[in-house]
C-alpha cells in the first residue's frame, strides 16, 4: 500500500499522458482533412506539361540540340574512339552551360512551385494526401487532380 502511494504521482502523470495522446488522436481524426480522400497526380505529365518544367525542358533540349549539331559536324570523319573522347568533351560543355544557366536551382524552384500547386488544389478539393499515379493500380478518375494542378500552375 505504501508503495502505491509513492507511485501515485507517476501513475497520475502516465494517465494524463495517455489522456493527452487520446485527445490529440481524436482531434486529429475529427480534423476535416485528416482522413479525407487520397488524390493522385500523373507525375510524368506534370514534368512535361507544367509550365515551369516545360520551359526548363525546352531550354535543356535547345542546348543539347546546339551541342549535338556541333558534335555531329566535328565528329564526321572520326574513329569510334575519337568520338568517345569528343563526346566526353561535349558532355562537360553541356554540364558547364547548365551550370551557367543555374539549371539545377531553377529546377528546384520549379519543384517547389509544383508542390505548392499540388497542395493548393488538394486543399481546395479536400484531399488529405496526394500520391503519384505510378503507384496507383486503380484510382477513381474523380480523384485524379493532374488537370487541376496543371491549370493552377499554368495560370
Amino acid at each position: 500500500m505504501n508503495r502505491i502511494k509513492k507511485l501515485r504521482p507517476v501513475i497520475v502523470v502516465a494517465v494524463a499522458l495517455v489522456a493527452l495522446v487520446a485527445i490529440a488522436f481524436v482531434s486529429g481524426a475529427l480534423d476535416s482533412n485528416a482522413n479525407g480522400p487520397i488524390g493522385y497526380v500523373d507525375g510524368m505529365r506534370l514534368l512535361s506539361e507544367y509550365r515551369a518544367f516545360a520551359e526548363l525542358n525546352e531550354l535543356y533540349d535547345a542546348e543539347v540540340a546546339k551541342l549535338q549539331a556541333e558534335f555531329d559536324e566535328e565528329s564526321k570523319n572520326m574513329t569510334t574512339a575519337e568520338k568517345e573522347v569528343l563526346f566526353a568533351k561535349y558532355q562537360e560543355e553541356l554540364n558547364k552551360r547548365m551550370a551557367d544557366l543555374n539549371f539545377d536551382h531553377r529546377y528546384q524552384l520549379a519543384q517547389v512551385e509544383l508542390l505548392g500547386s499540388i497542395s493548393k488544389v488538394a486543399k481546395e478539393k479536400g484531399f488529405s494526401t496526394v500520391i503519384d499515379a505510378s503507384v496507383v493500380y486503380y484510382g477513381n478518375p474523380a480523384l485524379d487532380i493532374t488537370d487541376a494542378v496543371l491549370a493552377e500552375g499554368n495560370k
